[in-house]
């Protein structure tokens, strides 16, 4: 069934929603996988009366959105297999029962909402809270920014051991400089913070050693800064055409990865975001 989906892209009308086909036909062309180009539709619609008009008419209008965004995938990378999927029922929902069976999640990060709408904000991080695969979140367009780097937040935690891997790849595919970040939370006293701090920093370098083994050709560098998560990843995510967290960290005080952050990094960071859960695993694909 992996085989089938690949990447599995959310799909409307809005404009996030159309940088996330180009995301994600992209990808598919790197992972020499297909492209599934999906739209969740509800019923009835508010503009027409649930009794009066056919399931089969209801379901057309997303029918003919995700043809004609399969087409423009299509002339995007002509060598990648396209495939068009049209469901009923909630967006959210629908795109993390896919992410079961998918290599890649790619979403925008809002689109119109409501009944029409699949790329809802809330949408984009539920499922980035709950896929069984990484999602990336496609948020500014970074090929209008003067940017290059791949950030990923790191401390240590299984999440983090599994977005450095993620972003190694990612790093890879966009011929572009690895960074991991490593911050911690700071309040008032320094004590006991040292040893975490030597332990992250050298699970970070064996993790990167191990990509460049991988990736030889692949430019990584880990930096520890002396501040607080959220900031210390926005200011990152200035410069980094991808940003990369897990899904979660070791917790408040010795952890990068809180959920919170993660989720700030979704509603806030300039360029687009990868979540990474620890069930993913780089090494074995």
């Amino acid at each position: 069934m992996k085989d089938q989906l690949g990447v599995v892209i959310g799909c409307d009308t809005s404009p996030s929603a159309q940088e996330a086909l180009r995301w994600g036909a992209a990808e598919a062309a790197a992972r020499k996988v297909p492209l599934t180009v999906c739209r969740a539709w509800e019923w009835p619609y508010h503009e027409w009366p649930g009794e009066l008009v056919p399931l089969e008419l209801a379901r057309r209008p997303a029918q003919r959105l995700v043809k004609e965004a399969a087409a423009w995938a299509r002339r995007l990378c002509p060598e990648v297999p396209v495939n068009t999927l049209t469901d009923r029922g909630l967006p959210a929902g629908i795109l993390t029962e896919l992410s079961r069976d998918a290599e890649l999640i790619v979403v925008g990060t809002r689109g119109y909402g409501g009944l029409g709408g699949l790329v809802a904000g809330s949408v984009s991080t539920h499922v980035a809270s709950h896929a069984d695969c990484p999602v990336i979140v496609t948020r500014g367009r970074p090929d209008e920014r003067d940017v290059h780097e791949v950030v990923v937040g790191f401390d240590g935690s299984p999440p983090s051991v599994a977005a450095l891997g993620f972003a190694a790849m990612e790093a890879h595919r966009l011929a572009a400089p690895l960074k991991a970040l490593i911050a911690y939370r700071e309040r008032g006293s320094d004590a006991g913070m040292q040893e975490p701090r030597i332990e992250a920093q050298g699970l970070a370098w064996r993790e990167l050693i191990s990509w460049q083994r991988r990736y030889p050709e692949l430019q990584a560098d880990a930096e520890f800064v002396d501040e607080p998560a959220r900031p210390a990843l926005l200011e990152a995510a200035q410069k980094a055409r991808l940003l990369v967290v897990g899904a979660r960290g070791l917790g408040e005080i010795r952890g990068l990865l809180l959920g919170s952050v993660s989720q700030a990094m979704l509603h806030h960071a300039p360029c687009p975001v990868a979540v990474v859960h620890d069930s993913w695993s780089g090494r074995a694909e």
